[in-house]
């Protein structure tokens, strides 16, 4: 009965709203530093630093409310789902989820010209639902000096507004029923690690919260961290002040063939990555790096044969392959689980039992079929094709269930895929010859959305379920919150987009430029199925196939399916070394001092991630109270 009223705490009145005072901030600072200033990205990252320094406040506040009035003080149910709320909100308002598709609203009618023709080739096929075609108020939102209070502004926006929201918020609310489905695979059963909730658990534990904050080794590597980013922030804004230099790019000593095939090869530490690192397990901490190695031999090794194929090693598409052999897999391994559940979903005797789900399986199921019929029913009436509609949804699902899968199990800092996604894919396969310019014009919005895919809600709300399993969050509650949140933020993504846009014009306009140039180029130089593409997503894709079958059958084999796509992602070139340092050390901690002293040497790690985070905001929040930009601790 005691975990059964534990399970139930959590999402209280009290707890929602302290998250919900937060979001209006973390939208608008979002907005402010991802499409005006061009700096931070925080949503470009797999935990976000605003959201981490927020639960910090309210924590070092609660730890003063449960020393002088302990009846008010939250729980850590509470606290965890002030987080939750706050990471719904920032994922939602990010870089490649709403303010990427938001630049492409008004783009054609603004940007046409005599010389890209635009108007004849996606004018007559623009949704005047979806779009804002107004000369006056496109204008004033690409010119700015004005504002969006204007009546005419905002009945110019407001349709567009209201269906975009409508869009989104089923598209994340969709991946909740996924999450549904794998969670008690996932949490309970392969109790993957999860190793980005680590820092917002430790820090809010009931039992040891006083003793986290207390601890030595959390603070010497917090003040190593904050004092590097103190320095170097001052550094940014008055030279007089000196710098750390945290990065070196050694590609710059290799100008002879073949080594110079490699690039860049940045030697950089992050002491954030290498905190996050730590807490990785130790064999994919050594295929990340290992493999990051491989994907630089690969381009010596074809410099050094001669192989003179543009594109190659063709990272991007080897990424591609691989996540959707990482889905192939996970599917494959959950084959017998997945069983048992479709089971219960038409009634017949099953194993599982869904009773302490967030919901029944049933519902779970059918939420996921009519969200993507509602998502393919939407597409349609933009102009899209069904069948391009459902191949576009079912290829983005299997993507960001990947994505999913290599947060639970790894957690790395960041993840993407780099102009491989979906779109490109299908292009690839099909050619653009056969595909209409009317789809071509109803995918342009989708093509900012699915360029790199790197914040989508789908890991952020099954870490949210880790959570709450770990805290004792009422998930039948926790996922409504979530979804309610979720449409709340879309609309004030687009509140601050607008807002921006109208002072300062057409903010991050490159974006939707760039998703009609590359369909006009699709449709004006139609191209045939593309082999070379084709043919590395394969190589991607049996990479971790092979990469798997190995790890099951040889014990010796350390190389982890997981590091492939990591490694070979083009922001990955810095943190390699990050994560090389972060493994070298957890390596010698284990092997001499056990897992006694790694326990004890963990704060140190915490420390270092909490530091850059808890700086890096006040750099932020310094940053938008004087209106200029400020220090990014990121560098990436």
């Amino acid at each position: 009965m005691k975990s059964r009223e534990k399970r139930l705490g959590g999402v209280t009145i009290r707890a929602v709203l302290i998250g919900l005072l937060f979001v209006p901030i973390n939208v608008y600072l979002v907005v402010q530093w991802e499409t005006v200033w061009g700096t931070q990205y925080p949503t470009t990252m797999s935990i976000f630093f605003n959201a981490i320094f927020c639960l910090f406040l309210v924590t070092v506040l609660n730890l003063i409310a449960r020393k002088y009035i302990p009846k008010s003080a939250l729980t850590q149910a509470e606290l965890l789902t002030t987080y939750v709320v706050l990471i719904t909100a920032v994922t939602v308002s990010g870089h490649d989820f709403t303010q990427g598709l938001f630049c492409s609203v008004g783009t054609v009618k603004w940007f046409a010209t005599t010389e890209n023709e635009w108007m004849s080739i996606f004018g007559k096929h623009l949704p005047e639902w979806l779009t804002v075609t107004d000369e006056k108020v496109l204008q004033d939102f690409f010119e700015g000096e004005s504002t969006f209070y204007d009546k005419k502004h905002i009945m110019g926006w407001l349709e567009p507004m209201l269906w975009w929201t409508f869009f989104l918020t089923t598209l994340a609310v969709t991946t909740i029923f996924i999450n549904v489905l794998i969670r008690k695979q996932w949490i309970e059963r392969e109790k993957l690690t999860y190793p980005l909730v680590q820092l917002p658990y430790e820090m809010t534990r009931e039992n040891s919260a006083t003793s986290f904050f207390k601890n030595r080794l959390l603070w010497i590597g917090f003040g190593i961290a904050a004092g590097i980013d103190i320095l170097n922030g001052l550094n940014y804004l008055y030279r007089v002040f000196p710098a750390i230099p945290l990065r070196y790019n050694l590609g710059t000593q290799f100008v002879e063939k073949p080594w110079n095939a490699m690039g860049s090869f940045w030697v950089q530490v992050n002491p954030y990555a290498i905190g996050l690192a730590f807490a990785i397990p130790l064999d994919l901490q050594f295929s990340c790096w290992f493999l990051f190695l491989f994907w630089k031999f690969q381009r010596i090794m074809g410099s050094a044969i001669g192989l003179n194929l543009p594109g190659y090693p063709f990272e991007d598409q080897q990424i591609l392959g691989a996540y959707l052999g990482i889905a192939a897999v996970a599917i494959w391994m959950g084959r017998k689980p997945l069983w048992q559940i479709l089971k219960r979903i038409i009634g017949l005797a099953s194993e599982v039992d869904d009773s302490d789900e967030p919901m029944k399986y049933r519902t779970a199921f059918v939420g996921t079929i009519l969200g993507i019929v509602l998502l393919v029913a939407f597409s349609y009436r933009a102009g899209m094709s069904i069948v391009f509609a459902i191949a576009f949804f079912l290829i983005y699902f299997t993507i960001i269930f990947s994505f999913t899968r290599m947060r639970a199990e790894l957690g790395p800092p960041l993840q993407g895929i780099h102009y491989s996604g979906p779109l490109q894919l299908m292009v690839a396969l099909l050619g653009s010859r056969g595909i209409s310019s009317q789809t071509f014009t109803a995918a342009a919005p989708y093509w900012p959305l699915t360029k790199e895919i790197r914040n989508t809600p789908t890991p952020f709300q099954l870490e949210s379920f880790k959570l709450a399993e770990r805290s004792g969050i009422n998930t039948k509650k926790l996922w409504k919150v979530i979804a309610v949140i979720t449409c709340l933020s879309v609309f004030l993504t687009f509140w601050a987009f607008l807002q921006l846009n109208y002072k300062w014009g057409g903010v991050g306009a490159w974006r939707g430029v760039s998703a009609y140039t590359t369909m006009e180029r699709w449709i004006t130089n139609p191209v045939e199925t593309n082999y070379n593409f084709l043919i590395a997503t394969g190589v991607g894709f049996i990479f971790v196939v092979i990469n798997t079958f190995l790890r099951l059958r040889f014990l010796w084999w350390t190389l982890h399916p997981l590091g492939y796509p990591l490694a070979g992602y083009y922001h990955f070139e810095k943190l390699w070394f990050p994560f090389f340092i972060s493994w070298a050390t957890k390596m010698i901690i284990l092997k001499y001092g056990g897992i006694k002293l790694y326990r004890k040497a963990f704060p140190f790690f915490l420390g270092l991630v909490l530091g850059e985070f808890v700086i890096g905001s006040l750099w932020g929040i310094i940053g938008l109270l004087t209106s200029r930009p400020t220090y990014a601790f990121k560098s990436w």
